[in-house]
């Protein structure tokens, strides 16, 4: 392990030699001189991202191609305004301004993940950001079109196997990669055919991964209590803890599937049909054992893994002109089987979740009535979830959705406005029937407007009010939840969430400086959060009650003990709020000529917190500020990034904090000089200084810290081949 000296002595030579360049794992985010022309899908009207009222954030092409990772956290999580729920190198959730879990919706086409990664911090998202065309993020309340899931952001990952137009010929596409952390291997082949009004297409990738090297210890108190040893860093033979190693991180991830549509002068029909399986181990639930006689050197530790595999069908269709007085009418609908089996270290399944699920969505679309064009929409859904086993701390409940929305839009001189609302109908129905069936209906409301104060200068204010229904794990969780060293209690009496959202931004988005600016303030009555208790009482509520000013531990059988391995904690209530700004901006140095140079920069803070009392919430990102260049000469580009991730100490009850940390981050690339494959190499740099990074949104973040340096060496091709 190269001590810090050596590290940032190479790390300097390298950005010394290294033209400078602005990508990596957390720099500041690419935007080009004058925005692209990218139409974002996401809403209800497809607009390109300067014409949209709401604040969105999109990845595609090169700048998407540089950040592709094996989860959509890790893609994003150098994003302003989102973070990474990491729970290892095999599980990535987005946090959209220190907000997550089932706030937050992932989606696959406009469908949602239908898996069971909001349940718990320790399932992965079965949606492939490898195979994604273009991943799309709205910070800030989603609901009118999606539901209270996306009551704070929408995270919408677009692929091209149900597509609009026929691309006639034979394509093909792939990226081959290579990393040294971890013995890492990505990736991916897509295959597209279009003859006449037909488009079929065929996917598959593949990631693959030994245990990951850390800087030091993985455990806080594996540092603390190694600080003294022979400063050759190293533990003793007798020590479990491995120095250097994040034990159980190995992972093996692989995705494929089939499509078909056809699309005539009227519309478009098709369906996809795609497979996903994960395995990965969860670091911090095993640990390193002395070598058995005849055991090889290096073999994985043992540790709770995670076996999990879904089946998916993606339904599409459209039509143009379908009723007098209609543009358009659109079906999107998913159905899903998904299961997963966390297997302990001996081998045997611990606990079996799992999930089938039908989401369904019809929108219309109307011509103009007067200056007002807008978009009618139903939405369906309903999911059976069942957990079978030790962890099963949430019973098998039955939920139906049913969500009716209305989203109309005009111009007013050269602004855009636009006003919705929804109204949904949850309902909850716990399998057997000694638990109550709870039901809800939520209702939003928002208005927005897009000004523009000057040509390409725009003003965009939001204001919604946007409902939740409580999740089925909030109202009935009642059990060990080992992934979380806790002992949940749900409470079936919890009311709607109400969240209040102001929006305020300012762009430009044309001239050698193009830039933005954005402030939010989100009021959320009757926010559901998890709270310790002290009563001294066991799980179930027996015993004799006794308050010590700390908070209660128990046992995985529930029984009160001072020294428990779990945390008891309840599922509350109470106001929130939640505010913070995040700013971005890009200056071309040099844009005349064969070299071309950018600078950027980027910074966001965001702060959570009850409304009575002050007290701070848990896992809210840190603040961040970073800046990067690149540049480009003929067929090389290159770019060197360089994060500051602040300590984060502003923690809730009984949570430690997260020091701070430094990211530089490089990338060199070559376009090859093929005629008929647009082919580039590159090689990747990633945490070149090695730092131990903590990250404050994880529930690992004392056991289990993010991958240390990382090279990548890779290849990416494109051919299309004509009819």
């Amino acid at each position: 392990m190269d001590t810090p000296v050596r590290t940032r002595i190479a790390c300097a030579l390298l950005a010394a030699a290294t033209p400078p360049l602005a990508h990596g794992q957390s720099p500041a985010p690419t935007e080009p001189t004058q925005l692209e022309e990218i139409i974002v899908r996401s809403g209800p009207f497809e607009r390109t991202s300067h014409e949209l009222v709401q604040p969105v954030d999109v990845l595609s092409g090169d700048e998407l191609e540089r950040r592709r990772r094996g989860t959509v956290g890790d893609v994003l999580a150098d994003r302003p305004g989102i973070s990474n729920a990491s729970f290892g190198p095999g599980v990535g959730r987005p946090v959209i301004r220190g907000q997550s879990g089932p706030r937050v919706l992932l989606l696959e086409n406009g469908i949602a993940s239908m898996d069971a990664s909001s349940i718990s911090a320790d399932h992965a998202v079965t949606i492939d950001p490898l195979d994604a065309d273009q991943i799309e993020v709205i910070k800030g309340p989603a609901t009118l079109i999606y539901g209270g899931g996306a009551s704070a952001g929408i995270v919408n990952v677009i692929d091209d196997r149900l597509p609009d137009i026929v691309t006639p010929g034979l394509g093909l596409r792939g990226n081959l990669s290579y990393g040294d952390n971890g013995d890492e291997r990505n990736g991916t082949l897509r295959a597209r055919y279009g003859t006449g009004s037909l488009q079929l297409g065929a996917d598959y990738a593949r990631r693959e991964a030994g245990e990951f090297e850390i800087p030091g210890y993985a455990t806080r108190a594996g540092a603390d209590e190694h600080e003294h040893d022979h400063g050759d860093g190293h533990a003793h033979e007798e020590e479990e803890e491995r120095y250097g190693v994040l034990d159980n991180s190995d992972l093996e991830t692989e995705s494929f599937g089939a499509s078909a549509a056809w699309v005539g002068d009227r519309g478009m029909l098709g369906v996809a049909v795609s497979r996903f399986e994960s395995n990965y181990g969860i670091p911090g639930h095993g640990h390193a054992h002395e070598e058995e006689e005849g055991e090889e050197e290096g073999h994985s530790h043992d540790g709770v893994r995670i076996d999990m595999e879904q089946t998916r069908t993606d339904l599409r269709g459209r039509l143009y002109d379908p009723l007098p007085g209609f543009d358009r009418l659109e079906l999107r609908a998913g159905i899903n089987d998904y299961q997963h089996q966390e297997v302990e270290p001996s081998g045997a399944v611990g606990t079996t979740f799992d999930v089938q699920e039908l989401e369904g969505r019809a929108e219309l679309a109307h011509r103009p009535l007067g200056p007002w064009t807008g978009v009618a929409g139903l939405h369906f859904s309903r999911r059976d979830f069942e957990a079978v086993g030790a962890e099963a701390f949430v019973p098998p409940v039955i939920t139906r959705g049913l969500g009716l929305f209305l989203v109309e839009s005009r111009e007013i001189a050269s602004h855009v406005f636009d006003i919705g609302v929804r109204v949904d109908q949850v309902e909850h129905e716990p399998q057997p029937g000694d638990l109550p069936d709870t039901d809800f209906t939520p209702v939003s409301l928002s208005t927005g407007i897009n000004i523009q104060l000057v040509e390409h200068l725009h003003l965009r204010v939001n204001l919604q009010r946007a409902q939740r229904a409580p999740a089925a794990e909030e109202l009935y969780a009642f059990g060990p939840h080992l992934a979380t060293l806790a002992f949940e209690r749900g409470d079936a009496d919890l009311d709607v969430e109400t969240a209040n959202n102001l929006d305020l931004s300012l762009s430009r988005d044309e001239g050698r400086w193009t830039w933005e600016i954005s402030a939010f303030y989100n009021r959320i009555n009757d926010y559901v959060f998890l709270h310790e208790v002290d009563e001294g009482l066991n799980a179930d509520g027996s015993g004799t009650p006794s308050s010590d000013g700390v908070a209660d531990r128990v046992s995985e059988s529930g029984d009160f003990d001072a020294d428990g391995e779990l945390l008891l904690i309840d599922i509350a209530q109470q106001d929130a709020e939640f505010y913070g700004a995040e700013t971005w901006l890009r200056f071309q140095l040099i844009e005349d000529g064969p070299l071309k140079l950018g600078l950027r920069g980027f910074g966001d803070i965001v702060r959570g917190q009850l409304k009575s009392g002050g007290q701070n919430l848990p896992r809210i990102s840190p603040s961040r500020l970073g800046i990067s260049a690149d540049a480009e000469f003929g067929d090389l580009s290159a770019a060197l990034g360089y994060t500051r991730v602040f300590e984060q100490d502003r923690l809730a009850p009984l949570e430690t904090n997260t020091p701070g940390h430094d990211l530089v981050s490089a990338d060199l690339e070559y376009a090859l000089p093929f005629q008929n494959v647009k082919t580039t190499i590159y090689l990747q740099g990633r945490n070149l200084l090695d730092e131990k990074q903590r990250l404050s949104t994880s529930f690992l973040k004392d056991v289990a810290p993010q991958p240390g340096r990382s090279m990548f060496v890779g290849v990416r091709f494109d051919f299309l081949s004509p009819v």
